[in-house]
């Protein structure tokens, strides 16, 4: 049996590849990269690269909302 690899972004564990006979499995090991979890890639690098993908465009979109203005107490409606 071969060891799984980790899979890291910005030195922080997102998952794991284990070999998948040519290919590797991706198992998720952070609720961000769940969208990846059980996906199929047909090398290390391209399960990293999808990894960054997923963690850069996360934090992109949280970049992107507008903070709170504090009149609503946090809530949204």
């Amino acid at each position: 049996m071969t060891k799984p690899i980790v899979i890291s972004v910005a030195g922080e564990p997102q998952g794991v590849v284990v070999p998948n006979g040519q290919d590797f499995r991706f198992m998720a090991v952070k609720l961000g990269v769940f969208p990846l979890d059980g996906r199929i890639f047909q090398s290390i690098d391209a399960a990293r690269a999808a990894a960054e993908a997923v963690v850069e465009g996360a934090a992109e979109l949280a970049g992107s909302l507008e903070p709170n203005d504090g009149n609503d107490n946090g809530l949204v409606a």
